[in-house]
């Protein structure tokens, strides 16, 4: 299980794969479905969408 968080570096949430497990600071885990990765103005917003219905939000 991956434990990713704001404050986790760029490199280590781009690694975050469709497939992996992942959990964040607030308890919220599951396996990634899909992945979308934004870049807004100077900040990138990592989405992680989970196979059982949720969304992991990262803004860096």
């Amino acid at each position: 299980m991956k434990r990713i968080t704001k404050n986790s570096p760029n490199a280590e949430l781009e690694n975050v794969n469709e497939g992996d497990q992942i959990q964040d600071d607030t308890g919220k885990k599951g396996e990634v479905e899909h992945i979308e990765i934004l870049n807004r103005c100077k900040e990138k917003q990592f989405y992680y969408k989970l196979k059982d219905d949720g969304t992991i939000l990262v803004i860096k």
